[in-house]
């Protein structure tokens, strides 16, 4: 039992996938073959004594063979791209009641507006998922970027409610590639090693901007109206759109199963280094295991090769099949596991941003939109302070404990970060109800600063769920992170509905103690997952859900 982490029993030579080799130095994984294990190992392509998770190919076309500045000025872009279409969810956010009395509408339909617009990015997801498993990733990107530009125009241009739904959801329906493929496309760049303050740059940029969006939005209401946020969102995502066009080449790339030793366990990198060169250059034109085809191609694609928005299909599977496979992984312990990491911290801050639009906008206060846009500070230092953590935490304790596991990595490793995530979220929860609900007893400037740490547990749920998954589920990654933002959306879409009559009713305090003590529960239940996520992967592993429904 590494740290705690129950060990399934296995048949012998059997591994869970997953479970890696990371180090060099002897493993205690099959101790009868420890002397033969380590001569194989030896084979294995490595940075430095780190064993690369998974094995490049032969391929110069291979984006894990492309060079670390390229790679993550790849990233960068994408993640720039990304903060176009994150902004708009919060974007009227400090605007609220500017919306009110422009559309005269209740906070309710206000609040929907956001709402709606979440339930466009998810139902938009299933599609992009099928889409980028069947022809990749580049063509979603820009498309994204499409549709972003062509809503932020609309919004900015629509003068009634009705109008401004409709481009705000489909708003929506350009932020769901970025969300569905961000974490998937540094799974496809970067080894096991190099992805955990990666994958939490990129949920700063997909959810850490959010909290940042309401203080610039507020200024920019309260002094050009709130037709400009659109206008200006329209400037800065065409400029992103361009830099995604030219410097951000196809990423989803076809490698064998032999070099794929994430998927495969240690097994595939045993199988790895004792096949001859003539079995290696043979599997380059076989087929792969799933039946798809090889694109192990020696000529390295040229610039303008890399403009092309469609490449080949990726997987013979049809699109029909592919459209079901998130449903079908709903039942899956991993999907429901980072649905609760991950989601429900992320869907707290609807019913928190309800409260800042009736209690700080309304009497005794009466702060405008500038004065609540300035209360998204508190959320927006603790969203750093997450990112700095999870940076900080991910790939450190994922390598200390590996070298401590005797040189073996094991996915649960990633879940440290659920323990600052309790202690930050339940505080960040509870103490924005206390303080919020009365503050003549306490100060209007505490209720910003709880807020602040729940958005740092945000932060840390999100990168701990999209670590995980990555690491122990790379191959279905793209359709559990579908689930993942089904959930999250559809379950702030109820919030959102539903909030302002809890509060009104409930009372502040009384509404943030019930969702704490909800928090409490779901943490538990997840700190839990850690010790049965071995257990629960030989067994996926074993029992196929995606083959039993003839989806694989």
């Amino acid at each position: 039992m590494p740290f705690g982490i129950l060990e399934p029993h296995l048949p012998p030579g059997e591994h869970v996938f997953g479970t890696v080799h990371l180090f060099d130095g002897v493993s205690s994984l099959d101790a009868g073959a420890v002397d033969t294990r380590e001569i194989n190992l030896a084979t294995a392509k490595r940075d430095g004594n780190i064993i690369l998770i998974p094995q490049p190919s032969d391929s110069p076309n291979d984006p894990l063979n492309w060079s670390t500045r390229k790679k993550d000025f790849v990233l960068f872009v994408i993640c720039l791209a990304s903060i176009m279409p994150a902004v708009m969810s919060p974007s009227i956010a400090s605007s609220s009641v500017v919306l009110l009395f422009y559309f005269l509408k209740g906070i309710e339909p206000i609040a929907l507006l956001t709402g709606y617009h979440l339930v466009g990015a998810a139902c938009a997801a299933v599609i992009v998922t099928a889409v980028s498993l069947k022809y990749g990733k580049r063509f979603l990107y820009v498309f994204a970027c499409v549709i972003v530009i062509a809503s932020s125009a609309w919004a900015g241009a629509a003068t009634s409610y009705r109008s401004f739904l409709g481009a705000r959801i489909l708003q929506g329906v350009g932020l769901a590639p970025f969300e569905t493929l961000v974490n998937a496309s540094i799974g496809d760049m970067y080894f096991v090693h190099q992805r955990g303050y990666r994958l939490a740059i990129a949920n700063l940029c997909l959810f850490g901007s959010t909290f940042l969006t309401p203080v610039i939005t507020g200024v920019i209401t309260h002094n050009m109206g709130w037709h400009w946020i659109f206008w200006l969102l329209l400037i800065f995502s065409c400029v992103a759109g361009i830099l995604l066009f030219f410097f951000v080449p196809e990423h989803a790339f076809n490698r064998a199963k032999r070099f794929n030793t994430d998927y495969g366990g240690e097994d595939a990198i045993l199988f790895c280094a004792n096949e001859s060169n003539e079995d290696a250059g043979a599997e380059k034109t076989s087929a792969l295991a799933d039946g798809e085809e090889s694109q192990q191609d020696d000529t390295k694609e040229t610039y303008l090769h890399s403009l092309w928005l469609f490449s080949r299909s990726k997987t013979s599977r049809p699109l029909w099949k592919i459209v079901l496979r998130p449903f079908v992984l709903l039942a899956h312990p991993a999907v429901i596991w980072g649905c609760l990491t991950q989601g429900t911290m992320i869907a707290w801050t609807t019913p928190i941003g309800v409260v800042l639009a009736a209690i700080f906008m309304g009497p005794p206060l009466w702060y405008d939109e500038v004065n609540t846009g300035y209360m998204y500070i508190g959320p927006l230092i603790g969203a750093l302070g997450g990112f700095v953590l999870a940076g900080l935490l991910s790939d450190f304790a994922a390598k200390y404990l590996a070298r401590r596991n005797n040189n073996i990595y094991e996915p649960e490793f990633r879940m440290v970060l659920l323990i600052p995530q309790l202690v930050f979220g339940l505080a960040g929860l509870w103490g924005f109800g206390i303080t919020a609900n009365d503050m003549y007893t306490y100060s209007k400037y505490l209720p910003p600063v709880f807020f602040g740490m729940e958005a740092c547990g945000l932060m840390l749920g999100a990168v701990a769920s999209a670590s995980y998954i990555t690491d122990a589920h790379r191959d279905l990654q793209i359709e559990m992170f579908v689930v993942l933002i089904l959930y999250k959306n559809l379950f702030s879409f109820g919030l959102a509905y539903s909030s302002y009559n809890w509060v009104i009713t409930l009372g502040t305090r009384k509404v943030f103690v019930i969702i704490g003590s909800v928090q409490v529960a779901v943490s538990v239940i997840t700190m839990v997952f850690y010790f049965l996520g071995k257990k629960s992967r030989y067994f996926m592993q074993r029992h196929d859900i995606l083959k039993a429904c003839r989806l694989d």
